[in-house]
């Protein structure tokens, strides 16, 4: 089954509905009739949940509670996780919580067909063929 990890610059476009906010959509539509499979880490989690709580106020529970029913794993983070983003981090460059979702594709990569999706132009810096690495639309 093909699968998606998502960073939080594509939750987020998909929040604000902003370009791209189509495409990650779809993702969720397809996640929800079981055609695929899409996961997100909890580090990038903490991420959408920080931007939300910082703009929303008091509609933040609601607007999480509504993204937390979405079909999409969160997956928690351990030592491996984050050994495993600080190596990716040191090797292109790339920021730290931004590496625990590059770090989960290549963790998940081996016989699946598992790609990033983002709007985060830092994942540019990493290597073709390292991970494939959807790039939703510049603003």
């Amino acid at each position: 089954m093909k699968a998606f990890v998502l960073d939080a610059s594509a939750l987020l476009r998909f929040t604000d509905k902003e370009a791209g906010f189509e495409r990650v959509r779809s993702l969720f539509q397809k996640a929800a009739r079981s055609e695929i499979h899409l996961a997100m880490s909890a580090v990038n989690w903490g991420e959408v949940v920080h931007a939300i709580a910082r703009r929303s106020g008091s509609d933040a529970a609601t607007i999480l509670d509504s993204l937390a029913a979405l079909p999409m794993e969160i997956v928690p983070v351990d030592a491996r996780a984050a050994a495993d983003a600080g190596r990716f981090k040191a090797h292109y460059g790339v920021p730290y919580a931004d590496s625990f979702a590059a770090a989960l594709t290549v963790q998940r990569q081996s016989g699946g067909d598992l790609t990033l999706v983002t709007a985060d132009n830092d994942f540019r810096r990493i290597p073709a063929g390292i991970m494939p690495i959807e790039f939703l639309p510049g603003k």
